[in-house]
């Protein structure tokens, strides 16, 4: 069964690097989100209604799968009496609708959102269905639960319509296949509602709990938090059943539940660990966890020279570059650096390697941190430069963060005095 719902962005980026940073903006290596890559990509396609769509490579194989299992199994079987060709074509057409209905269920969580003032970041397609990353959160549970329950929604309407159709054509004395692929089509997104209906974060169902309970307790974070639980529970559910159905002679059907509970499961920690963040840094300020006084490095210097002048000379592997006039023009790291020859280190300028200022996360003092957690993996291999006006005055690193954490994971504790 494929799944679809919406993540906001940023929220799987969790830093893991826990080193001390002693002495400027001394760091060794940017953190990483819940200890693994992104587990989607995708690959942009364009824009419906102004949002970016993306299709990951993985989405090649349900569309192969659903043909497949339909040209050969589930048309031949139910609409009896059409050649192999008709069935091929009948099956790839069904799938590509199917598809356009994932986008459809997408796109409603999807403006809905902005109706809210969310912004969309895009919507990903991929195997186990569609995402719709967001920029932001809903500020009051009925917005959190319209957003959530538009996708289902869309999903019962589509289901409604084919079944509909189905009718239609019977009535009319229409051929079979067409009839089989509406009613299919019907099923399958009826199918798609009901799964993500479950009470279990990261699915639609998740999100409606977590309305629910936020209106409950009055409490976001703890509302997030058991829907989360939720959803740990209901994907280890989903692998037993996997297992069980693998062991019995499911085949293919027993090891899709079992990657899909990985995912559900998987999803539901890297959420419930963004939402101990968001909470352990509320009321934490950029400036109260940057290192302030960067080293900085002239933008003129070849990269031979920074790594002699600089990186061998301080214990840093950021460096702000500022150009003649004093005015900041990129940051520079050491994993910008490694790629590059003996040869090149001698003739290029440090500035050509480097991040430019544009790409880099910036913030203010003032800023709230938890906000530009979300944008230090943009850019920048992890750092951000925090500014006070046009005055560069600290920098901040996935070790500044994960410093946050612990100092605000030993305060909740009590092992340390409230701020």
């Amino acid at each position: 069964m494929p799944w679809a719902g919406s993540v906001p962005r940023g929220q799987d980026y969790v830093p893991d690097d826990l080193h001390n940073c002693d002495l400027h903006n001394c760091d060794l290596h940017a953190g990483d989100h819940t200890g693994g890559r992104e587990l989607i990509q995708g690959v942009p396609v364009g824009r419906i209604l102004g949002i970016p769509l993306r299709l990951d490579w993985s989405l090649g194989i349900i569309f192969w799968l659903l043909s497949w299992g339909l040209a050969t199994g589930a048309f031949p079987d139910l609409a009896p009496g059409s050649s192999e060709s008709t069935y091929w074509v009948a099956g790839a057409f069904t799938a590509a609708l199917f598809l356009a209905s994932l986008l459809t269920h997408e796109m409603s969580h999807s403006l809905v959102a902005r109706s809210y003032g969310i912004e969309v970041d895009n919507i990903t397609l991929w195997v186990f269905g569609g995402i719709a990353t967001l920029r932001g959160e809903a500020t009051e549970p009925r917005a959190d639960f319209r957003i959530a329950i538009a996708g289902p929604l869309a999903s019962l309407a589509i289901a409604v319509f084919c079944l509909g159709i189905a009718g239609a054509l019977d009535l009319a004395g229409a051929p079979d296949l067409p009839i089989t692929m509406a009613v299919w089509l019907g099923s399958i997104n009826g199918m798609l509602a009901v799964f993500n209906l479950a009470p279990a974060a990261p699915l639609d169902g998740g999100r409606i709990l977590r309305a629910w309970l936020w209106k409950r307790r009055g409490d976001r974070a703890s509302a997030a938090l058991s829907a989360t639980r939720a959803g740990r529970f209901f994907g280890q559910v989903l692998i037993a059943a996997g297992l069980v159905q693998f062991l019995i002679g499911a085949g293919v059907g027993g090891l899709w539940l079992v990657f899909l509970g990985w995912f559900v499961m998987t999803a539901a920690r890297g959420e419930e660990t963004s939402v101990r963040i968001a909470h352990d840094l509320t009321g934490v300020r950029a400036g109260d966890v940057m290192t302030p006084e960067p080293v900085v490095a002239p933008a003129t210097l070849t990269v031979a020279e920074l790594l002699d002048d600089f990186v061998l000379q301080q214990r840093c592997s950021a460096f702000p570059l500022v150009e003649p006039d004093g005015e900041v023009s990129g940051l520079v790291t050491l994993t910008r650096l490694k790629s590059l020859s003996a040869d090149a280190r001698r003739t290029m300028a440090v500035r050509d390697v480097a991040w430019p200022l544009a790409q880099v996360p910036t913030a203010t003092p003032s800023d709230p941190l938890v906000d530009l957690v979300a944008r230090l993996g943009e850019a920048g291999d992890g750092r951000a430069l925090v500014f006070d006006g046009t005055k560069l005055v600290g920098i901040i690193s996935p070790t500044d963060v994960s410093r946050a954490l612990q100092i605000a994971e030993l305060r909740r504790r009590g092992e340390m005095r409230p701020r």
